[in-house]
């Protein structure tokens, strides 16, 4: 064959982008590399097929060919990337906002992607891009955060994330449950401000307002307690929530109230199990306290959930001089969800 006809034959081929896309997801979830700031993550993404390497190395690539290679956007949601506790429901009931809402500065682009509320949680991905190759090493302190009203966010738990998709793109995610449940109401002002970011000297900020999330909420009161057996300490399961971006459980814990002056106020590890026996630790568990009250209130975080469980059992533990997790047995406690309001 002639290199007339082909490069004909190459301008006939059709490229399955979004095949492409979808074996390059896979790729890209089996050799993801992260680095977390709190839980912060870096990665680098590859984007190859062995049908473009083979046509690239032939030497001969169609206009189509390197257009659709050139416009080959993010390969899912920002969300989605850093594994959001939320992230199967957002994407199967359509809950995140588009906010494409940008902040152009010295030659970088705070661009604010989408956002989600629920009155319990709030989750907000951005994207920096630069005129410039963008810099987060050691030296290059870059500051974000995120408002509400105008005002720091009242945390119980929460993380942030920050990959680099090239060298002049960064995508950031921040999640964070609320101290108080149903704080803000149905309508929010969400503001998201950076400072001296990757290199680059300024200040960004993007504003924009959001609605609360369409979905029923679910809330049951157990109040159920265990005690160990010396009498120290003692859970009680006060409340159960169920809304459209987690299933929250707030939790009181009593212990010796001179454990608070000296800040010996017991951390136990925890994580749940539901009765159909499946574990909620690690990605799909998050614990947090609220803000100023030590560890007498306790403020847990697990996934939306389709259908409620007819029960949920706390299971805490302590980390013997070993390191290896020991069950607390008789602080282990079953909540029944019965009685909804």
């Amino acid at each position: 064959m002639n290199k007339e006809k082909f490069d004909q034959s190459i301008k006939n081929i059709h490229v399955p982008v979004e095949k492409i896309l979808e074996r390059e997801k896979q790729a890209i979830f089996q050799g993801k590399k992260k680095r977390r700031v709190g839980n912060m993550t870096k990665r680098s993404i590859l984007v190859a097929c062995g049908l473009c390497l083979s046509l690239l190395g032939s030497g001969f690539v169609s206009t189509g060919m390197a257009e659709a290679l050139s416009n080959i956007p993010l390969l899912k949601p920002i969300y989605k990337d850093f594994r959001d506790i939320a992230s199967d429901k957002i994407e199967s009931n359509q809950l995140a906002t588009i906010i494409d809402k940008q902040d152009n500065q010295n030659g970088l682009t705070m661009t604010v992607k989408e956002a989600a509320y629920d009155g319990s949680r709030l989750m907000v991905s951005v994207a920096y891009t630069g005129e410039k190759a963008l810099s987060w090493g050691e030296a290059d302190v870059s500051f974000s955060n995120v408002t509400i009203n105008g005002q720091p966010v009242k945390v119980a738990s929460g993380g942030g994330g920050q990959d680099d998709i090239n060298s002049k793109t960064i995508i950031e995610h921040h999640s964070m449950s609320f101290a108080n449940f149903d704080e803000y109401g149905d309508k929010i002002e969400v503001g998201v401000h950076g400072e001296n970011l990757f290199g680059y000297e300024g200040e960004w900020e993007v504003v924009f307002p959001l609605e609360k999330v369409e979905g029923e909420i679910f809330e049951f009161f157990p109040q159920v307690s265990a005690t160990t057996l010396d009498k120290v300490y003692t859970i009680t399961a006060d409340k159960v929530t169920f809304t459209p971006l987690a299933t929250r459980i707030d939790l009181k814990v009593d212990y010796p109230v001179e454990m608070d002056a000296n800040d010996k106020w017991p951390a136990f590890e925890l994580y749940m199990m539901d009765s159909d026996g499946k574990v909620y630790e690690g990605l799909t568990f998050q614990y947090g306290f609220m803000p100023g009250n030590y560890g007498h209130h306790v403020i847990l975080t697990l996934p939306p959930m389709d259908t409620i469980p007819e029960s949920f059992t706390l299971k805490p533990g302590r980390r013997d001089s070993q390191g290896y997790l020991v069950e607390i047995k008789e602080l282990e406690l079953v909540m029944p969800l019965k009685n909804k309001q």
